[in-house]
């Protein structure tokens, strides 16, 4: 009888899963909404209001971090080269009308509510504050993770990079 039961209610579910084909439908939003812009945050993800933090570099991580190591990926000729270059100072992309600038270094990044900054001089979450420059232009800023590579990550078609993490003195 319990079989019965089992089968029958197994039956069931199978025909009503079955019949649930319904098209997804995407929801309407008004004009000039960021999504409606090209800015579209991932699914799921509530717009957040910029803030602007004030970078502080603790004085024993500027004495003990001078350079990062960048692997800059050459997406056209398909290949990659690590470097080491100094906070402060831009690397040219070869191939390219591309440079790439380290604006910070924070070997333990740590983000509060009005500034980032490093909560030790240990590397335990090493991070790079990097822009890239275009032409004379900067096209982008923002933060690259040696532990967290996908967040935030840098989008090109020409050239992609990682953070490999610090160098010390």
């Amino acid at each position: 009888m319990k079989r019965i039961v089992a089968a029958v209610l197994v039956a069931g579910l199978m025909v009503s899963f079955a019949g649930c084909k319904k098209k997804e439908e995407k929801p309407q939003l008004p004009p000039g909404h960021p999504s409606t812009e090209g800015g579209m945050p991932p699914a799921g993800m509530p717009d957040m209001p910029k803030v602007d933090r004030k970078i502080v570099v603790p004085k024993d991580v500027a004495a003990k971090w001078k350079s990062v190591k960048l692997t800059i990926e050459d997406k056209v000729a398909k290949s990659s080269k690590e470097y080491t270059i100094a906070v402060g100072a831009e690397q040219a992309v070869p191939n390219t009308n591309m440079k790439v600038k380290v604006l910070a270094f924070l070997p333990d990044f740590k983000m509060g509510e009005k500034d980032i900054t490093s909560a030790s001089d240990k590397p335990n979450n090493p991070a790079a504050q990097v822009a890239v420059i275009e032409g004379g232009k900067e096209v982008w800023r923002g933060w690259l993770y040696s532990m967290h590579p996908g967040i935030h990550p840098f989008q090109s078609d020409k050239i992609g990079m990682a953070l490999n993490g610090g160098v010390s003195k």
